[in-house]
């Protein structure tokens, strides 16, 4: 990051006070982790704040200063998730994993193995032939 994008990262931190952000953080994991709005694959960050009635900028700051992340890193956690308990579970063993990858929200196969290698560093598949419960 460039010196002068750290600085207007910083003034936009200091913008938005504890209360309001801790607020505004819980009005998003209401969004994406309790109505599951992270099955969409089209569902944005500018979406969201359409929703929540405010600016796609604080919902980056804020979920910067909560997670130390960013938007898609949030929204993947949670496809992530999702997609691992589906994957145990012998309620969905006829479902294909590409088809768990997107009932999650991913919006292609290869972007969901990609963020599940990535993260688990190994296949879906092979998650699940090793994890079934």
């Amino acid at each position: 990051m460039t010196k002068k994008k750290e600085e207007s990262a910083k003034q936009s931190y200091t913008r938005i006070n504890d209360e309001v952000s801790d607020q505004l953080y819980v009005q998003i994991i209401q969004k994406i982790g309790v109505e599951k709005r992270y099955r969409d694959p089209d569902y944005s960050a500018r979406k969201l704040a359409a929703d929540l009635h405010t600016n796609p900028r604080y919902i980056s700051v804020v979920v910067a200063l909560h997670t130390g992340g960013n938007y898609s890193a949030l929204v993947n956690g949670y496809r992530l998730r999702d997609a691992c308990r589906m994957l145990r579970s012998p309620r969905y063993k006829d479902y294909t994993v590409e088809e768990i990858g997107l009932e999650c929200g991913f919006a292609s196969r290869q972007a969901f193995y990609l963020a599940f290698h990535r993260l688990y560093k190994m296949t879906p598949r092979h998650y699940r032939l090793n994890k079934k419960e």
